[in-house]
């Protein structure tokens, strides 16, 4: 190899590296807590390697494990669920790692995390109330996805938190306003999970009756409105087209 291209690749490899420990530092986290010589993510997996709904069954070994470490995990679960940040750089960095055999690092995809965390709040349920301020905070700040499931498996100290999101019409890209479509999804599917009741349904109606009719939704989320209408609204024969 040519000294010019080695002094590159030198380069290169040099700052991919500063830019692999700046953000491992800046990702680093509260300590992992461990329940019966098993790390937390280690139960976590366990959990989400499961199928819905036997994933936020509360009987099943990795469920019982999560909850007697109880709201020590609470701290550990929001820095996973912050994990999505940054994720479009790492992506970017991942790339450019494909290029080159020399660093054998490579960011971890941010779906694992994030669904690990979401399962560790499934596994809370009421225990994890005191991490309900933090969850509205992250969806109001980067939208809702994995973290509006992770506060509708909090179950019914979290209701009055996704009644704020589903009136939250804010616009989070100039265009649609996700968190009220998403949130309504994440209700939806933590009554499957039994994580709410059919009865708690009725709490949420008059919003997602006005969400259904909203020109601030994305076509794309909607069907999970509908869906949440036909299963609890009785007067849902006019429901408008999508």
């Amino acid at each position: 190899m040519a000294k010019p291209q080695l002094r590159r690749l030198i380069i290169v490899g040099g700052l991919l590296l500063a830019a692999i420990t700046v953000i491992l530092v800046a990702n680093s986290g509260p300590r992992e807590p461990v329940h019966a010589g098993k790390k937390l993510s280690v139960w976590l997996g366990e959990l989400s390697a499961m199928t819905f709904p036997r994933e936020c069954d509360p009987d099943t070994r990795p469920a019982q494990a999560v909850r007697a470490i109880g709201t020590n995990a609470i701290p550990w679960l929001l820095h996973e669920l912050s994990a999505r940040r940054g994720g479009a750089l790492k992506w970017r960095l991942n790339q450019l790692l494909g290029r080159q055999t020399l660093i054998k690092f490579r960011f971890e995809d941010s779906h694992p995390p994030l669904r690990r965390a979401v399962m560790g709040f499934a596994a809370l349920g009421p225990i994890a109330e005191p991490a309900i301020p933090s969850l509205l905070k992250l969806i109001e700040e980067g939208g809702p996805g994995y973290t509006a499931t992770a506060l509708a498996y909090v179950g019914p100290p979290a209701i009055p938190a996704l009644q704020q999101c589903v009136t939250n019409y804010r616009s989070l890209d100039g265009k649609f306003a996700y968190i009220p479509g998403e949130t309504i999804a994440s209700i939806f599917n933590s009554i499957m999970a039994r994580r709410l009741s059919n009865s708690h349904a009725a709490l949420f109606l008059p919003a997602v009756k006005a969400w259904a009719q909203s020109t601030n939704r994305n076509p794309a989320l909607y069907n999970s409105t509908r869906m949440f209408l036909q299963y609890f609204d009785v007067t849902n024969a006019l429901l408008p087209s999508p």
